[in-house]
């Protein structure tokens, strides 16, 4: 059964990285046009890198969920492994060649100033490629940079095949020891903010997020169901809290700050909605999303961003929250009082919110090609709008650091359309083909229908 709560929130993460590298680029634009002006996506947005760790919590919980009635042993390892692996490297070798086609344009292979050392950084080329297609540690990130998360997923899946080979009573008893094993190399100094060899993604510490969401998997499937509405809210305001207040990056931010401000609230949402999703509760996804927008809307009236004081961020985050706590609280009022007075018109209601729910379905569905795609298409979109910027009428809405909001809109807005309209092309034409492809091999090969195994568990 897909959880349709669950792809709402891969298509959430999704949005929220996307805007995260809009926000960055524009800023990298406005410093190279010689100008200062804030960018128009900040605020909480500038956090919007933990679209990642949410990603990384449901997919631990994803790949308890799947394996739920699969028999120990190698065949369920090795149908497990094989599903997965063909369905992230397929997609990830399309994104990362074309990356590697954009850099050689971009760049060249002189092997001077701006040729192969442009690309590979640190790391000779060919190995540096190697490593990036084949998603294994190495110092610098892979072609495609997002990747870098790719690596983490890889590792996950290996590391959980080995688990389904013993039996399924053991692997609550497995999971705390590997979260032991993080907690016992980080400690020990091993683990980094980018797992640059074996020690540092074996000791990473957002493994912890998968831990957690595989924490998820195991108490909902055991059957203990407890307030899905109250948590699903409760763990709502929760996170939007830690997307509002966190401030400055550092590297205990990158490593276990982001496991405590964005891991645990991500865990405590996928509870709330997988619980409401299994019981067809998914009414109380319009609360939600009420106080999602109601807090957003708050806190990015403050024009606030991560360098901004301690005291001015802390105080409109407490406002954003009370506000958006309100909202639920209005929105649950109001649905109670029309379902009393007048349930037709609250019936007649359904259908729009079904089709806002198909929409973000799909989001859903799109989000591996969208978090893979949506840097190639910034980064081209960024070069138009630096020849368009130069000359003609039009230049100051392309111009980015131009006085007002024109510009800036007009790249945010356009770089969100194209990538979400470019990732449901790929899903459509080459993903999705993929997926029915390597399915089908995978029933010839292992004759497993009853549960998709190949569910895309994170982007």
């Amino acid at each position: 059964m897909k959880l349709q709560s669950i792809q709402v929130l891969r298509g959430l993460a999704a949005l929220l990285v996307v805007l995260y590298h809009i926000r960055s680029l524009e800023s990298l634009s406005i410093q190279a046009n010689g100008l200062t002006e804030h960018g128009i996506i900040s605020g909480m947005f500038s956090n919007g890198y933990a679209g990642v760790d949410l990603f990384f919590v449901i997919s631990g919980f994803i790949m308890v969920y799947v394996t739920d009635d699969l028999k120990a042993g190698v065949k369920s390892a090795a149908d497990f492994l094989f599903a997965r692996i063909t369905r992230i490297y397929p997609v990830w070798w399309l994104f990362a060649g074309m990356m590697t086609v954009y850099m050689v344009w971009m760049h060249g292979l002189s092997g001077h100033g701006q040729g192969w050392q442009a690309i590979s950084r640190s790391e000779p080329l060919i190995p540096y490629l190697l490593k990036s297609f084949a998603l294994v540690p190495q110092q610098e990130h892979p072609i495609l940079g997002v990747g870098w998360t790719l690596v983490h997923e890889v590792y996950f899946y290996f590391v959980f095949a080995l688990m389904l080979l013993l039996p399924r009573r053991w692997l609550p008893a497995l999971l705390l020891i590997w979260g032991g094993w993080v907690i016992g190399g980080s400690l020990l100094g091993l683990s980094g903010p980018l797992a640059v060899d074996l020690p540092a993604l074996f000791f990473y510490p957002m493994t912890m997020e998968f831990i957690l969401g595989a924490a998820v998997g195991l108490i909902i499937m055991s059957g203990l169901h407890w307030r899905a509405g109250a948590v699903t809210l409760l763990a709502t305001l929760w996170l939007m809290a830690a997307l509002c207040y966190q401030g400055l990056e550092t590297t205990h931010t990158l490593e276990w700050g982001r496991v405590m401000w964005f891991g645990l609230p991500s865990a405590a949402l996928i509870y709330g909605l997988a619980m409401l999703d299994l019981q067809q509760r998914l009414a109380w996804l319009v609360p939600a999303a009420v106080g999602i927008i109601a807090c957003t809307v708050i806190y990015q009236l403050y024009g606030l961003d991560d360098k901004s004081a301690d005291g001015l961020r802390q105080s409109a985050t407490l406002l954003a929250i009370l506000v958006g706590a309100v909202a639920m609280m209005v929105t649950i009022w109001i649905g109670w009082l029309g379902g009393q007075s007048m349930p037709e018109r609250m019936l007649a209601l359904r259908a729009p919110l079904n089709k806002a729910l198909g929409a973000f379905v799909r989001l859903g569905d799109w989000s591996f090609s969208l978090y893979l795609c949506h840097m190639i298409v910034l980064s081209l979109l960024r070069h138009v709008f630096e020849i368009l910027g130069k000359t003609g009428p039009l230049a100051p809405m392309f111009q980015l650091g131009h006085p007002g909001p024109l510009d800036n809109i007009t790249f945010a807005v356009i770089g969100l359309a194209i990538s979400i309209a470019s990732a449901g092309l790929v899903y459509k034409f080459y993903e999705k083909p993929c997926i029915i492809l390597f399915g089908r091999l995978r029933k010839k090969m292992f004759g497993r229908d009853k549960r998709e195994l190949a569910e895309p568990a994170t982007a």
